[in-house]
């Protein structure tokens, strides 16, 4: 912020005298001379008087140095402040994330983040992914966490996660398989043959989990003969809890839901198929100190799955 002009100002208030603001200013006096007679010219008045050897302040004098004062103070306050910003001990960091993500994800990480920031704000922006990559290219966002293709060559995308459909049931459901499932990766594989009659409670399309569900039932070569269409993942698990039929989530979800009855998860459908989650930011931005711990975060908890708690379940 440059106040040049009130800076030259504001020493000639102090010292009443154009040698002595000159020596403070590091000028010389007849460059002085000239920006104050340049100065009264283009506002149209007198703003020093001469008394004796003295420089006085008329009163429009006295009103520019009120306001230059205020402007000097509001000038310290902004290099303050933007020293922060510069250092990373002050910032803002936009994120849009899906609202399924952030109801589960974002407010343990952020609570984690701010203990290691707590001068940079986080504000959260849930929508669909195509609107999130729009505020995204728009500057709107700094970061995005998504787990849906984005193919934007002015976007830099970084894998933070490989996710996996997993298959929901009650305890009872799960005890009359009699063992008919394999354990492969850390979870117990389940062919979903084995379940073809139950009642399945899917989501609508194109949600990311009714397509994945299709593709394990394809996988499987089963179609399913009772469908329930629900909204959102959370009632399709607790309808399950109930022995009601079998639900679909992911395996970075599974963890945060509570059930009043016990349940069992399974790995279904094809075991190298992954679903990846990536946090994407434009490639032209500046990513300061916090947000690369933000990132890392993330990557840490979205990887503390804990796949050996799952079965117990």
């Amino acid at each position: 912020m440059n106040l040049k002009e009130q800076e030259y100002m504001l020493a000639l208030g102090r010292t009443g005298s154009l040698t002595g603001a000159a020596q403070q200013l590091c000028i010389t006096q007849p460059t002085l001379s000239v920006f104050l007679n340049n100065l009264e010219e283009r506002l149209g008045t007198q703003l020093f008087v001469r008394a004796g050897k003295k420089l006085v302040p008329t009163a429009a004098g006295r009103a520019y140095l009120s306001c230059a004062q205020r402007m000097e103070l509001l000038k310290i306050d902004f290099e303050t402040e933007l020293a922060e910003y510069v250092r990373g001990t002050k910032g803002v960091l936009h994120v849009g994330s899906l609202r399924h993500r952030s109801l589960y994800l974002m407010p343990r990480l952020i609570r984690q983040f701010q203990d290691l920031h707590p001068g940079v704000e986080v504000i959260l922006h849930e929508d669909s992914t195509v609107i999130l990559e729009k505020m995204l290219y728009g500057g709107e966002l700094d970061l995005l966490v998504t787990n849906q293709p984005l193919e934007n060559p002015a976007l830099t995308v970084q894998p933070i996660y490989q996710d996996r459909l997993l298959a929901v049931m009650g305890a009872a459901t799960a005890a009359q398989l009699n063992h008919n499932w394999q354990w492969k990766d850390g979870l117990p594989y389940l062919d979903l043959k084995s379940v073809a009659n139950e009642v399945f409670y899917l989501l609508p399309r194109p949600r990311s989990i009714r397509i994945l569900a299709e593709a394990a039932f394809r996988y499987s070569n089963v179609e399913p003969r009772h469908i329930q269409q629900i909204t959102n993942i959370d009632l399709g698990c607790q309808m399950a809890a109930e022995e009601l039929g079998i639900a679909f989530t992911m395996e970075s979800y599974h963890r945060y839901f509570n059930y009043l009855r016990p349940t069992k998860c399974f790995a279904i459908g094809d075991p190298a198929l992954r679903t990846g989650w990536n946090a994407v930011w434009r490639k032209n931005a500046v990513v300061p100190a916090y947000m690369q711990d933000f990132l890392q975060l993330l990557e840490d908890q979205m990887r503390d799955v804990r796949l050996d708690k799952f079965w117990p379940r």
